[in-house]
């Protein structure tokens, strides 16, 4: 039993593969070594206009997690939490959307009251016993002292979904001021 995707590749059809450079076009005039050959992923490679784009680590700055300053931000992983369970248990109707007006601007407001329309317009699509939605995951960054940027993964039953929000510091309390549903 032969099989040939284990034979070596003839040394015609390996010259057929390497890699050409479009000789017309180049800046410099000259075409880089015949010897470059493009492999599976190149992070190596030459410009039209002679630059080498060979990635450096030395470009890369490593930004250490910091322990947030203020009592709100050391806070605001847990409210971003209930937060989110609170907006997915209204889109759920388990909870009403009034819950969520001091919470919200008035664009998240109406985003949430339209989206949540639309659920129970299309109606119920599973039985009433089966898994309600929770909150699995939560991830804050703090762009600033008085922003938190808010990712969290969302299961019902054997499903994930995505939720994105943008909570801001005002009056000492924080407001969601942009959702985003995946």
């Amino acid at each position: 039993m032969t099989s040939s995707a284990h034979r070596p590749m003839p040394a015609s059809a390996r010259a057929r593969t390497a890699w050409s450079w479009p000789h017309d076009g180049l800046a410099s005039g000259s075409a880089p070594s015949a010897s470059y050959s493009q492999g599976a992923l190149a992070l190596t490679y030459p410009l039209a206009s002679g630059v080498d784009c060979e990635p450096h680590a030395a470009g890369l700055t490593l930004v250490q997690p910091g322990i947030p300053s203020s009592p709100q931000l050391q806070e605001s992983e847990a409210w971003a939490g209930r937060f989110l369970q609170a907006v997915v248990e209204v889109l759920a109707s388990d909870r009403p959307l009034t819950q969520l007006i001091r919470w919200t601007d008035q664009n998240v407001y109406a985003d949430i009251a339209s989206r949540r329309q639309r659920l129970v317009e299309r109606g119920p699509r599973a039985p009433r016993s089966a898994a309600r939605p929770h909150v699995a995951t939560v991830h804050v960054c703090h762009p600033t002292d008085r922003t938190a940027e808010v990712s969290a993964r969302v299961t019902m039953g054997g499903r994930s979904r995505a939720i994105a929000a943008r909570l801001d510091l005002h009056r000492e309390r924080w407001l969601c001021t942009a959702i985003q549903f995946g």
